[in-house]
């Protein structure tokens, strides 16, 4: 049952955050139905049941070190052998039924935020926990049964932080994170909490329709949001034309698109760091280490190796299911393509955008605007990008989108040479979304380059925020 201590929180002051409703909890330990106020309460009580429980198995003796250990939280049917697993199920309990009731009074609060229409939770939907929660911050390995002790534990690091942290000058020192491995700087203790909080994977709220959990309650509205019955798909990405539903998740989308990798011996630029793994381990690394049975093909991925024996030694046949169609082929990829071109009416074509030919494949293509059009493959690309346009052809990816670092990387002079594709050129158009005018340069290493090889945007700081 909800019940916040108040029906609309009162307005807070300009500069203060807002701190999260302390609701009336009702303990579900079966046959406990007492009410406590917030999450620490619900917390040490649920500790009081874990101490009884405790006590009892103890007096029991020896019959009770082989007995298993049922849940008896509502209608939950978890079970384990682990009394210390049992202890942190039992806690997590309470835990979620906070998410859940936080998630309904935020859904309260905005009835213009449609309903949830996913299928209903049947039971709380709570993570396999094996093991114990573990503080990664920088000399602190304490474990925590209880997940709402270690959320608190970890807090109290980015707090102690920043105090140390803080000189007399300095009223809002920027500061660093002391989790393993990242020692990032935040602009203030708030940030750093919120940054903390990825490490911990700290959830602030929970579908209460469908049970599924969100670190705020913007992503819990985009949750709602996306959902096919209540999706506007207002807004669309200029760069792959995908609908989204809200700014917000086309602003998380259009990331994506960024270029914030470089590799490091050629000028390939990548969206993620898997991408320009695969770039290096494919473009620039010999070693192929799996090797075909039946022939002397070597691979780089399994995934590599099963489509070989696929295509190459497996008998296995795709054979057309429309009524009068005796078509077979033996890749999946190649019976798409004639569905769609031969029953649904729907072929996928290439498109040049320089004289409006159509093509069949992405290879011939390529070669017609080599031969044709005199392109050339950018530095570190084997093959020219396609992507589908508003029509649905196949067109020249035209546009690479790189963040500011990535940029300067490309236009500072090569550190090994050697490692530089030989005759590859280096021309570049950067435009600057900051100007009213779009500002247009024209960057090059070789004064005679004809042909323009694709721009690149510049993302400013002041973009890289809105996105």
């Amino acid at each position: 049952m909800l019940r916040p201590q108040s029906s609309v929180p009162a307005p807070q002051p300009p500069g203060k955050r807002k701190k999260p409703a302390e609701l009336e909890l009702t303990c579900g330990w079966r046959g406990c139905q007492e009410i406590c106020t917030g999450e620490w309460s619900l917390n040490g009580h649920i500790g009081d049941h874990l101490e009884h429980y405790a006590r009892a198995q103890d007096d029991r003796g020896a019959h009770a070190e082989h007995m298993e250990h049922q849940c008896t939280w509502n209608s939950c049917d978890f079970r384990t052998a682990n009394r210390v697993e049992f202890e942190r199920h039992s806690y997590y309990h309470g835990y979620y039924l906070n998410l859940l009731l936080q998630g309904k009074l935020e859904c309260d609060l905005h009835p213009e935020i449609p309903a949830c229409t996913a299928p209903a939770r049947l039971m709380e939907k709570l993570p396999t926990l094996g093991q114990n929660f573990r503080c990664g911050w920088t000399d602190c390995e304490r474990e925590f049964i209880s997940i709402v002790e270690f959320q608190d534990h970890i807090v109290k690091h980015a707090l102690f932080e920043y105090d140390i942290q803080k000189t007399p000058e300095d009223e809002r020192p920027k500061t660093m994170c002391n989790w393993a491995m990242c020692h990032k700087h935040m602009g203030n203790k708030y940030r750093l909490i919120e940054h903390i909080s990825t490490h911990s994977n700290k959830k602030q709220v929970a579908c209460f329709h469908c049970g599924e959990l969100f670190r705020t309650k913007t992503t819990l509205f985009d949750h709602l949001r996306r959902q096919p019955e209540n999706n506007t798909n207002n807004f669309q990405c200029a760069q792959c034309f995908k609908f989204f539903a809200t700014k917000k998740l086309l602003k998380s989308h259009v990331v994506r698109h960024v270029n914030c990798y470089k590799c490091t011996m050629c000028d390939m630029t990548c969206s993620s760091a898997s991408s320009l793994t695969t770039h290096i381990r494919y473009r620039h690394l010999k070693d192929k280490p799996l090797k075909c049975s039946e022939c002397d093909t070597r691979c780089v991925r399994e995934s590599d190796l099963a489509k070989h024996v696929q295509i190459v030694h497996s008998k296995t046949v795709h054979q057309c299911e429309h009524p009068d169609c005796h078509y077979s082929v033996r890749t999946y990829t190649q019976m798409r393509r004639h569905f769609l071109e031969v029953h649904g009416n729907n072929p996928i074509l290439y498109a040049c955008h320089c004289c409006e030919r159509f093509f069949k494949s992405g290879k011939s293509l390529s070669a017609h605007l080599m031969k044709k059009h005199g392109f050339r493959l950018p530095s570190g690309h084997k093959r020219f990008t396609y992507r589908v346009d508003e029509n649905g052809f196949y067109r020249l990816e035209t546009t690479r989108i790189e963040s500011l670092e990535v940029t300067q990387q490309i236009l500072s002079p090569q550190v090994n040479v050697s490692l530089a594709e030989p005759d590859t050129g280096s021309c570049y158009e950067i435009v600057d979304p900051t100007n009213t005018e779009f500002e247009r340069i024209i960057v090059s290493n070789d004064p005679n380059e004809a042909q323009l090889m694709g721009e690149v945007v510049i993302s400013l700081p002041s973009l890289a925020e809105e996105l």
